[in-house]
């Protein structure tokens, strides 16, 4: 059987639970093909735009979504498991949910930053965001 997950990262703790449990489930089930995931938060702002190249910016972006992948990929590699790796642009939790939709994904599995459930609701939290947001099953690893 096959199946799809999903698995945004950001280089946390939480991230980094979330992937040693997709590792966990992968090795059982050799037909699951995984997507790593990384959102950047555009950088439009007008003064990032007056003080940073539009180059230099990308560099960067670049730089930040491979640091926040690394330990996820390090995670999988040591495990064997295969993956896709993404590094896209846009808001965290719209993306993670719309990029879900259009890879076919099954599941997505991603880390919370461990704060209690009141104050995810209070503050906002991405996870809580993706819940709303996402047409496909979500699971959420705490750290």
């Amino acid at each position: 059987m096959s199946c799809k997950i999903l698995l945004p990262v950001d280089g946390s703790e939480g991230s980094s639970s979330a992937a040693r449990h997709v590792a966990h489930i992968a090795a059982m089930a050799p037909g699951v093909e995984v997507h790593l995931l990384n959102v950047q938060p555009t950088g439009d702002d007008w003064m990032v735009r007056r003080m940073i190249k539009a180059q230099e910016l990308a560099a960067l972006e670049k730089d930040w979504g491979e640091a926040a992948i690394a330990p996820a990929r390090n995670i999988l590699e040591a495990v064997g498991v295969s993956y896709h790796s993404h590094m896209v642009q846009g808001e965290v939790a719209q993306t993670i949910a719309r990029l879900a939709q259009e890879l076919g994904c099954d599941q997505i599995m991603m880390g919370t930053q461990g704060r209690s459930a009141l104050g995810d609701l209070l503050l906002g939290s991405v996870a809580i965001k993706v819940l709303h947001l996402s047409s496909v099953p979500v699971t959420l690893v705490k750290p």
